[in-house]
This record gives structure tokens, sequence and C-alpha cells, in this order.
């Protein structure tokens, strides 16, 4: 805006049930904020809608924000393709809304919606950055864990990515932040510390495998901040390497 700041608003872990008696109240918690930060832009971390129908779910929290007039973007979490919708579906469903900015993203990539929102400045040009990535759902073979991780492919497009913004500004990378769904082994690093503030209620939930990405994001010099959901009673911030490692405060009623 013409002070120069960009406001997001997290939402994560709706766990929309199509037409239960908390959909009411899911509905009014992101109304309350939408209305009382009047964020630029809103980011649904995953686990969005958990059951069927999820067409009809999707829609109806879509017009949420066309009503509110607030342009959304979305990353999945492990659920989102357990309502009987395929990734990349739910991203062609929500590519023709007039209010959504996210993308499916390369094809060629693990998952769907790995992809960069440029933030413009008052001169119309790029001034910041939002990595959005998907941390997928689950590893292929148990002994790697419960939960997949963001994978290799997906990290070599964010160095590409990264790089190609940084050379076309005179060599200074973007301040940027991410948004995923499950949270990176790091978010373990951070607890206790006396930097560290919010509410640690729960195990993180963590793929046992680790990719790195935090070392690329470090090694790349853009990213500020980590932004997550999956561990609902959890909703800390802290400082691990000079990147802000933040859940989000789970949304829906619905969710446990």
């Amino acid at each position: 805006n013409k002070e120069g700041r960009f406001k997001i608003a997290q939402f994560t872990d709706l766990h929309w049930k199509h037409n239960s008696t908390n959909c009411a109240a899911t509905i009014a918690t992101i109304k309350h904020v939408l209305n009382t930060e009047k964020p630029d832009i809103a980011i649904l971390t995953g686990d969005v809608v958990t059951h069927s129908p999820a067409k009809e779910a999707w829609l109806t929290i879509a017009k949420i924000f066309e009503e509110a007039q607030i342009p959304f973007a979305v990353t999945l979490g492990n659920h989102d393709a357990e309502a009987g919708i395929s990734r990349k579906a739910i991203f062609e469903l929500l590519d023709d809304l007039p209010y959504f900015v996210g993308e499916k993203g390369p094809d060629d990539l693990q998952g769907a919606g790995n992809y960069i929102i440029p933030i413009a400045g008052n001169n119309s040009e790029t001034a910041a950055l939002i990595y959005c990535f998907d941390s997928n759902d689950y590893p292929p073979v148990n002994k790697y864990g419960d939960y997949d991780w963001i994978h290799y492919n997906q990290i070599a497009w964010y160095r590409q990515q990264s790089q190609q913004y940084t050379d076309a500004n005179n060599n200074k990378p973007f301040p940027a932040l991410a948004f995923f769904h499950i949270p990176i082994p790091e978010y373990n690093n951070v607890v206790g510390r006396n930097t560290t503030i919010g509410t640690k209620g729960e195990e993180i939930t963590h793929p046992e495998i680790n990719t790195g990405l935090l070392a690329s994001m470090v090694d790349m010099k853009d990213v500020m901040g980590i932004f997550v959901g999956h561990d609902h009673n959890n909703d800390y911030i802290g400082i691990e390497h000079d990147i802000a490692l933040a859940f989000g405060r789970v949304t829906g009623t619905d969710a446990y």
C-alpha cells in the first residue's frame, strides 16, 4: 500500500466437512479475521477440505474471499486429496475463480501447488516474493515415516527461481516468505528458546527425511520466514539461522 506495507492472513487446517453444523463457525472465524485485519492476501496452508463433496466445499470456501474481495492462495495438506478429488484437480477447479491467485505449478515437480507470488512495490516492479510449496502427503514406503517431504526437484526449482529473481535485482535477494503444510524437522530446534513465543501443545509431526530445504533458504538469503499448519495445537514462532519458523493457528471448527 502507500505506506509500503503488505499484510498476509494465514488460515490453516479448516478440515471442512461440507454442511456440518460447524461450517458456520469456521466461516465466522475467517470473516472476523478478514474484517479485522483487512489483509492484502489470504493463504490457506493445507487440510482445507477433508470430506466429500469436495467440489462444493472448495467453491463455498472460495466464495468467502470473493465476497470479501480479497485475493487468496492455497497450498495443500496431506488430507486434501482424500475427499474424492486429486491434488491437481483442486487447482484446476480453483484456477478460474476471480480472487484465486495460486496455481498448479510446473507439472515436472513433485506434487501440485509449487509456485511463486511476486508482490509489487509502489513502482509496480517486484519488491518481495511469496513461495508456495506442496509438502505432499505420505511416503511410498512406511519405513520412511508417517509423512512425505518437500522433494529435491522442488528444492532445485526454488533455488533456480530464487537465483533468477536475485540476478534480476542487481544481485540482491528479494525479501520472501514461504508457505506449506507439513513442518520441517528444524521446527524442533526452536522449542524452549527464550526468543520463541506462542504455544507448543503437541508433538511436531514432521517428515523423518530432511531434504535440506532450510539449508537452501539460508544459502539463497531471501526467505525470512516459513509458515505451516498440520499440528493443530501448535502456534509458536521461533528463529533458526535467522529464519522464522511459525505455525499458523488452526482455523477449522471441525478440526481437532
